[in-house]
């Protein structure tokens, strides 16, 4: 059979079958490029399990556009060096530090509207798109107009994104900030601790050096894989091969072993937090700790608070006092008794801490000339999402394994 123009129904048949085979090829090759993480999403959304989403903070999704812009600041932040873990926890700290920011805002009544932003996104690709005619000489047609720069501007990073962004900034910049002035006792206190001078020994690990160590020795032996393969073929619903029996053990190797890496890494994770604050408590802990991580010790002599600011390891650089909680632990009694605390936290780097010798200095009266505001009332300002952050509860999107149905 024919149609008027001269080409069998056959023909038309066999280039729609071949379009669409292509196609799904094409969408095969894609998924086989994405990275893992990526890869898992969409095909949980093909497959109708998930929706674009790449974790919580606080029981609020995590959109994959935000997150990839996140993640992107965070590439340029540390000039393309690290790695998609490094990058992903970083892309993770700073949405949960925006999300902090938004709450504040609230709190005080410092917020920005949707309509807002909108607008001022709008002139900026105006903006954008004169400017680009005025100074590179190309003819209307040859420029992009304001609408294309201001879709490119929403692609490059979402609305809720950079509200949260500008809240950030603006927030402790321009709403919050009051005059404070330090008390003659304070400014005591101060001149004590300007002069004080401190003996410890550190470890500095980051997130990257946690993932590392709880992945290894994770490769499972035949006899754990033997054992959750017969635990899968107990279950009604697993897989069957053509004979209506489970699938042999060798053909399913391969799926066994990611399946049990992927438990095996979420396990891990947990069990190798938990034993450092075990190894805390013990005497020789922090070298052991130095060894779990595969890190050195480090051990300062006769330092003072304002050398604690830049601890330098290799090419690793810690700010001990940009955690609150270092601080207030100088204050506590009989601190050098302690065994091992921390760990203190700067971003995604973290240090443990043992105590060795602590000497305060003597009052200087010249300090009571200094009542400057502005460091106190950084340090108050920034307690406020320090103290929040401890509440706020991060979840990531497992990647479950490809679905064998």
């Amino acid at each position: 059979m024919t149609n008027p123009d001269g080409i069998s129904i056959r023909d038309i048949l066999f280039k729609v079958g071949s379009a669409v085979f292509l196609g799904i090829l094409v969408l095969m090759l894609i998924i086989m490029l994405l990275k893992p993480d990526v890869e898992q999403v969409g095909i949980d959304m093909l497959a109708g399990k998930a929706s674009i989403t790449m974790g919580s903070i606080d029981d609020q999704s995590v959109p994959i556009d935000s997150f990839n812009a996140a993640k992107r600041f965070c590439i340029q932040m540390y000039q393309g060096q690290g790695s998609e873990a490094l990058w992903a926890d970083c892309a993770f700290q700073s949405l949960k530090g925006q999300y902090i920011f938004r709450k504040i805002g609230n709190a005080v009544g410092f917020t920005i509207t949707e309509e807002s932003e909108r607008t001022a996104l709008w002139e900026e690709a105006k903006k954008v798109s004169k400017n680009s005619l005025q100074g590179a000489g190309y003819s209307e047609e040859d420029l992009k107009k304001p609408e294309e720069i201001y879709r490119q501007f929403l692609q490059q990073a979402p609305l809720r994104f950079r509200i949260d962004y500008k809240v950030s900034q603006a927030l402790f910049q321009n709403f919050l900030p009051t005059e404070i002035r330090r008390t003659d006792g304070e400014l005591n206190i101060l001149s004590e601790t300007s002069g004080a001078r401190v003996d410890l020994d550190a470890v500095l690990y980051t997130e990257e050096d946690l993932v590392k160590a709880s992945e290894r020795n994770l490769e499972p032996t035949d006899v754990q894989l033997k054992e959750l393969y017969d635990k899968e073929s107990s279950d009604p619903n697993t897989l069957k091969g053509k004979d209506g029996k489970p699938v042999p053990f060798e053909e399913r190797k391969t799926v066994l072993r990611s399946k049990f890496l992927l438990e095996a890494r979420k396990n891990s994770l947990e069990s190798l937090k938990s034993k450092l604050v075990a190894l805390q408590n013990e005497p020789d802990g922090l070298q052991k700790i130095a060894t779990l991580l595969g890190r050195q010790t480090v051990s300062l002599r006769n330092k003072s608070l304002s050398d604690l600011k830049k601890i330098s390891v290799g090419k690793d650089v810690f700010s001990l006092s940009s955690d609150k909680k270092f601080l207030q632990d100088l204050s506590l009694p009989g601190l050098t008794q302690k065994k091992n605390i921390g760990p203190y936290r700067e971003g995604e780097k973290y240090a443990i801490v043992s105590f060795s010798g602590v000497k305060l200095g003597t009052p200087d009266p010249t300090f009571l000339r200094t009542r400057d505001s502005g460091p106190i009332l950084t340090a108050i300002l920034m307690e406020i999402p320090q103290s929040l952050e401890e509440s706020i509860k991060v979840e990531r999107a497992s990647v479950r394994s490809v679905s064998e149905e």
